[in-house]
């Protein structure tokens, strides 16, 4: 009995790891206004987003996403872009795209974060294999 709740769970985690692509929140010390930008490119549900937490202080945050798909010879495509203005420090930004498992994207966030009378663009890119 254990050895099979075992197995099930390897095979629930290799269905879950080829249906999305997750990344853990990436944080990087030199941004003042930005926190942290966590990047999500989903086939299952044919859509990818990035989710931005700004210094409380935020007034607007302008954000976008620009979707890549890496082709045979290594180059990548832009394929789907979005763009939106949110008025807060939390949100996020969502596109949808047609996107095909076992294809490697390229998710680059670039977000325009106004806190404290200042304004700050930070711009992080993500690939991932789906």
């Amino acid at each position: 009995v254990l050895k099979m709740k075992k197995i099930i769970g390897i095979a629930i985690s290799v269905l879950m790891a080829t249906l999305f692509c997750v990344t853990a929140f990436a944080v990087e010390p030199r941004w003042k206004n930005v926190i942290a930008i966590s990047p999500t490119i989903s086939a299952e549900s044919q859509s990818y987003s990035s989710y931005i937490v700004a210094d409380p202080k935020a007034t607007k945050m302008e954000c976008t996403l620009v979707l890549y798909e890496k082709g045979f010879w290594g180059n990548y495509t832009e394929v789907d872009r979005t763009s939106s203005t949110y008025y807060g420090f939390r949100h996020e930004f969502n596109g949808s795209y047609a996107i095909k498992a076992g294809t490697t994207y390229k998710l680059t966030t670039t977000v325009t974060v106004t806190a404290n009378g200042t304004s700050e663009t930070v711009s992080y890119d993500f690939d991932k294999r789906c």
